[in-house]
């Protein structure tokens, strides 16, 4: 075979192994084993027994080692040179021989005779929009022969190759660090948000001797009914925070109204269903993430045949999370003690609910809210929430028998 012969076989060998390094570096896999990978082909191409690849930082100034192949134990391996000595290189952005007067290489100090120790003989350093990211060390040739000016512009090449890969995955690192560090700000300002929204809940429960919890509850219970509704996650979420605030307005009703045993004169009716406009004002300053939260708790007291409060809405006026919040609060009200009377059994607090269908409760709501207690009841679900809460026992065969009749 002819020299031109060898050289264009040569010629489309090396063309061939740029093209799979292209496909290589811009494949999905794990960048150590894209970087690994790369350095074989490398190594195969010019037949050199040792390869290294190592990773800058311009932080230290530190080359540290991120692939190897037909060296001893290198892990942790690395050089480290001056400012002076990257900016150079930058500038002079060529491979060259470690045995060589090249001025680079009085550069690297004593990181020159660490890569001699390594077997390393023509260094590649990588470099991308003038930023240097690390470099590539080869050993000398299997056949002894020496590097050519071919080869060192071919080097070159494939050094481009890795080095965009490199400075793809150095951009992921730093956009992932820079997400981890954004995510753990707002983890942290999401936890003193609900911090916060608990600690109203807590003031407000804190006034009513009888009702510690319920803010919690009425937050559960319409997470649970928005859940079997179908709502999104997001709007469940936003249901489950009304309810933790849904009675704020309180925090400006006097206590001893709240828990009077007696019955409530004229005037005192009159503060204590201030609370939901209070609320709403309250509210109403605040941006939530979630909408409607404003509305929910000013009309939480609303009833469907229009005779609740404030503002006297009918059915398809009253916003849905208002609507399941009027059920769950009165359902908490009637199955948890109050100053005025004990709790009612869960079958009496079902009655009220059949006696007040479609007049004071929507039927859009009553009927999930039983559907979930028939599923928690049955364990169909995984988490129950309204029927643990109850602290009453109910079986399938009771449940039944409770529900006899019940509109549909």
């Amino acid at each position: 075979m002819s020299g031109v012969d060898l050289s264009l076989e040569r010629l489309l060998f090396n063309l061939n192994t740029l093209a799979e390094l292209g496909e290589e570096i811009t494949s999905p896999k794990d960048f150590t084993r894209v970087v690994k990978s790369s350095l074989y082909m490398v190594m195969g191409t010019f037949s050199a027994s040792k390869g290294i690849v190592f990773q800058y930082d311009q932080g230290d100034g530190l080359f540290t080692q991120i692939a190897s192949k037909g060296l001893s134990d290198v892990r942790g391996a690395g050089l480290k040179i001056g400012k002076d000595a990257a900016s150079a290189i930058i500038r002079n952005n060529k491979p060259v021989d470690l045995k060589s007067a090249d001025p680079i290489i009085a550069l690297l100090g004593p990181g020159r005779e660490f890569l001699e120790r390594l077997g390393a003989r023509v260094l590649a350093f990588l470099i991308v929009k003038d930023e240097l990211l690390g470099l590539i060390a080869i050993s000398d040739k299997f056949s002894g022969e020496d590097y050519t000016l071919y080869d060192y512009q071919l080097l070159s090449v494939m050094g481009q190759h890795i080095s965009f890969s490199l400075h793809s995955h150095t951009l992921l690192m730093r956009l992932m660090y820079r997400y981890n560090e954004n995510k753990g700000l707002y983890e942290n300002l999401r936890r003193i948000y609900y911090d916060t929204i608990h600690a109203f809940a807590a003031a407000i429960d804190a006034k009513d001797a009888y009702t510690k919890g319920h803010s919690h509850r009425v937050s559960s219970y319409s997470a649970a009914v928005a859940r079997e509704m179908g709502w999104s996650a997001d709007d469940i979420e936003g249901i489950r925070i009304s309810g933790l605030l849904h009675d704020i307005g309180k925090i400006a009703v006097d206590k001893s109204i709240i828990n009077k045993a007696s019955p409530l004169t004229s005037n005192e009716c009159k503060e204590l269903n201030s609370h939901p406009v209070i609320g709403y004002e309250i509210l109403s300053r605040i941006k939530f993430p979630w909408k409607g939260i404003p509305m929910m708790t000013r009309n939480h007291h609303e009833k469907v045949d229009g005779s609740g409060y404030p503002d006297r809405l009918k059915k398809h006026d009253i916003p849905m999370g208002a609507r399941i919040m009027a059920l769950v609060d009165a359902f908490d009200a009637m199955t948890t003690d109050r100053p005025y009377r004990p709790r009612l059994s869960f079958r009496e607090a079902i009655d009220e609910v059949k006696d007040h269908y479609n007049r004071q409760f929507d039927p859009e709501v009553v009927r999930p809210f039983i559907s979930v207690i028939r599923k928690e009841v049955l364990s169909e679900v995984e988490n129950p929430t309204i029927v643990p809460l109850m602290h009453e026992h109910l079986d399938p065969v009771t449940l039944s028998r409770i529900l006899e009749g019940f509109p549909h």
